[in-house]
């Protein structure tokens, strides 16, 4: 796996970003309070270096000058160590202390001073000291600013080491994270890659995960299963056209042969071309059903919808199809409120077709003595339409096939029918916003659909 690709993803970019802003916020706050710091004890060291000179300055007005000159040279033994200044010059020069030599200016002041001791390794021997005049003389009281240096450096060696640690871990949790991401879409990748070459059972592993790109793999099988299914849906209905069509083509092909035989005898061909034109109107009834059929799926337009008594269109149907049910040996019947006009938005044809076609399939496959029930009834703010027979019915592990276009029961499709007739009702039900069930009516099948009423 390559690292730049890792190094790229846009968890370790974000964890490198974060961490930039990071090293910017951490420097501001640390110099904030690194300057805080400083101060308050810069303002320590000045209060201390300034009560030891107040100290002196009243000596000096209780016992006179030459008392504290021999002050400063018996202090001046405990001042070995070099961390505080004291001396005292005159107009002559050097009188007593630890500083050679008078340093300038007056008042608080921050330098390096002429002290007899060096200082320590690593420290610049800078000092803070207050000088002033006394009596004609002049006193420096200073403290050398070793604990503000290694308070300096321990906090800008904690800030660094912080900063490190805290750096690395960030980068490191970027990285495992890119990788964990670059992994998954490497997945993606093969996968893709695996359904372009026409493997349909391609899937990308779900590891149940909630991140982005688990849902973004989850969104994608949902979409590869329904392009598996459209795929598959696709190569059956090229091999039931392909069925469906040899046999209608063949009979027509061989009724034309005989009609040309029979105007080579010099007798009559009109018996086999009307076959001719039976078959061939069959084939045309096939490609009408199923250009219908995608006109409907394909068209979202709804200029043609308009407001539709579903309750006469219902009743009008169920007396031609009853005429039709009897002359099959069955009987129709209707059941709705006579009262109610079941009014609802919609294309009467698409509507009239969808009762025809539920009603055709239940006399087709109906035996003698059928009985065919219509039924229209209110459910909450839906229409419901009922139609229910006492034919065979269909088995439960094939109710959802059987609205698969030119699916059909028979394997063998030598009974007649084209598969299409579910498809479209089902094609039609969606286009107006409604849903079908189909359901076992003991013995039997329960159509159930809902339409969305009028409000």
């Amino acid at each position: 796996m390559d690292r730049g690709d890792i190094l790229s993803g846009s968890a370790f970019t974000a964890v490198l970003r974060s961490a930039v802003v990071f090293l910017l916020v951490l420097v501001s706050v640390g110099w904030a309070a690194l300057t805080y710091v400083e101060t308050n004890l810069l303002t320590q060291y000045r209060a201390d270096v300034k009560e030891r000179w107040d100290i002196l300055a009243a000596d000096h007005e209780a016992e006179g000058p030459d008392h504290v000159v021999d002050t400063i040279r018996h202090v001046r033994t405990l001042h070995d160590s070099g961390a505080r200044a004291l001396a005292i010059f005159d107009g002559g020069g050097y009188l007593a202390g630890n500083i050679r030599t008078r340093p300038p200016g007056d008042g608080f002041q921050i330098g390096p001073l002429d002290h007899e001791s060096a200082p320590p390794p690593g420290n610049a021997g800078e000092f803070v000291y207050y000088a002033g005049e006394l009596g004609g003389r002049w006193l420096v009281v200073g403290q050398r600013l070793d604990m503000l240096h290694r308070t300096r450096a321990a906090f800008v060696q904690t800030l660094a080491l912080t900063g490190f640690i805290v750096v690395l871990s960030m980068l490191s949790l970027g990285y495992f994270l890119s990788w964990q991401s670059l992994v998954r879409l490497r997945e993606i990748e093969a996968t893709l890659e695996r359904a372009s070459e026409g493997d349909v059972s391609a899937r990308i592993p779900d590891t149940g995960g909630t991140t982005q790109i688990d849902r973004l793999a989850r969104e994608m099988n949902r979409h590869l299963d329904r392009s598996s299914r459209l795929m598959t849906t696709t190569r059956n209905t090229a091999a039931a056209v392909a069925h469906d069509l040899k046999s209608p083509l063949g009979r027509a092909f061989l009724a034309l042969g005989r009609a040309q035989d029979k105007l080579e005898a010099g007798a009559d061909p009109r018996d086999a071309l009307l076959d001719a034109e039976s078959d061939l109107e069959q084939m045309r009834g096939i490609f009408a059903t199923y250009l219908q059929l995608s006109r409907i799926e394909a068209n979202t337009d709804s200029a043609t919808f308009g407001a539709v008594g579903l309750g006469a269109l219902v009743r009008d149907l169920a007396e031609t199809c009853a005429l039709v049910a009897e002359d099959a040996g069955q009987r129709l019947t209707a059941h709705l409120d006579d009262a109610d006009d079941y009014e609802m938005r919609g294309d009467p044809q698409m509507l009239q077709q969808l009762v025809l076609n539920l009603v055709q399939n239940a006399i087709n496959h109906g035996p003698q003595g059928n009985e065919i029930c219509l039924e229209l009834a209110r459910r909450g703010p839906d229409i419901e339409l009922v139609v229910a027979d006492r034919g065979p019915g269909i088995p439960e592990e094939a109710r959802e096939a059987v609205f698969q276009p030119f699916h059909r029961l028979d394997p063998s499709r030598t009974k007649p029918g084209t598969g299409l007739g579910l498809a479209l009702v089902r094609a039609i039900v969606e286009r107006h916003g409604g849903t079908i069930a189909l359901h076992d009516h003991a013995p039997g099948l329960r159509v159930e659909i809902g339409f969305p009423a009028s409000t």
